[in-house]
């Protein structure tokens, strides 16, 4: 996907517009949900293991129009925060960790401490005004448990992104974590609108394959319980404030995200049709149809390869079936 539409007519329409990524718990470096228009993305990342952030700095830059990696987290406080890291950092957090829910489901290596860490934390705010950003437009927020008062303690963010990516959770990993239900209360008091639910994460008791595979445990197969995933939220037209240009940056973030339908309906609203008729002399079908089929094409062929990688665990496990 990358820059898929660098040579189309979305691309001129984001080199006019360019857009803002914040990713706060870049542990890995950028997600590639912005890849299709990374030409015109500004990326920064907040990153406050300092383990996590060096490997950050031997990364390539990759396709984006810039890159920033900034050595602290951001909390609801700000200030330094004790960072709890357990045996599988991925699962580092601000907030302490339940290890009974690690034992019940035979995850102890993400529940189990390692280390801790004294980390400079900042709010969001003060994190977006310290790094020189004017605004967000997209966020990805990973942040182990944190992620609600995060958002709570930062409003005038809040109430200018257009896009949010964030993980929840449906059971809680850490004490006092807010659960899926709350964040999505929050989201949708503030005018977002809930798109998909990502990757979510069934766990069950054995550490053995999950639904639809058959494993040597005992018991051999057992669906598992939803126990995480990632939100992807969109602002809807009606709440956003700031005109023309900012609706322009949502419906880019719709295309790049996959969403067309979407993106041709802002765009053909009066004002913005209007104004991409004097800035681009287009229409708004000249902009999405091509990014569009491009976009599908890709993913056709995507799914594609994943079906038939898919039949390898498949038949992999075939042979349970006569254990």
């Amino acid at each position: 996907m990358e820059n898929i539409f660098q040579t189309l007519k979305a691309g001129d329409l984001a080199r006019r517009h360019s857009l803002t990524y914040a990713d706060i718990g870049s542990r890995g470096g950028f997600q590639a949900d912005l890849y299709p228009l990374a030409f015109a993305v500004n990326a920064v990342g907040f990153e406050p293991d300092p383990v996590a952030f060096k490997s950050l700095e031997n990364l390539p830059a990759g396709p984006w129009k810039s890159t920033r990696h900034l050595p602290y987290g951001i909390s609801d406080t700000g200030g330094m925060r004790k960072l709890h890291v357990p045996k599988d950092p991925a699962g580092a957090s601000l907030l302490e960790h339940d290890p009974a829910l690690g034992r019940r489901f035979n995850m102890q290596h993400l529940f189990e401490i390692a280390r801790t860490e004294r980390i400079e934390t900042r709010t969001m705010q003060t994190a977006v005004t310290d790094a020189g950003l004017d605004r967000v437009d997209y966020l990805k927020l990973d942040v182990e448990g944190a992620e609600l008062a995060i958002l709570q303690a930062s409003p005038e963010i809040v109430d200018d992104l257009l896009a949010v990516k964030t993980e929840v959770s449906f059971l809680p990993p850490r004490i006092g974590q807010p659960l899926a239900a709350d964040i999505d209360t929050f989201m949708c008091d503030h005018g977002f609108e809930l798109m998909t639910i990502i990757d979510p994460a069934h766990w069950r008791r054995e550490r053995g394959p999950v639904d639809p595979y058959i494993g040597t445990a005992a018991p051999p197969y057992s669906k598992g319980q939803l126990v995480h995933a990632d939100f992807l939220y969109m602002r809807t037209a009606a709440s956003v404030g700031g005109g023309v240009p900012k609706l322009i940056r949502l419906a880019l973030l719709q295309m790049a995200l996959g969403y067309f339908d979407h993106a041709l309906s802002i765009l053909e609203g009066p004002d913005t049709s209007g104004h991409i008729a004097t800035e681009m002399n287009c229409s708004p079908m000249d902009i999405v149809v091509p990014a569009s089929r491009a976009y599908g094409k890709r993913r056709f062929l995507r799914a594609f390869h994943d079906q038939t990688r898919g039949l390898v665990p498949f038949l992999r496990h075939f042979r349970n079936l006569f254990g």
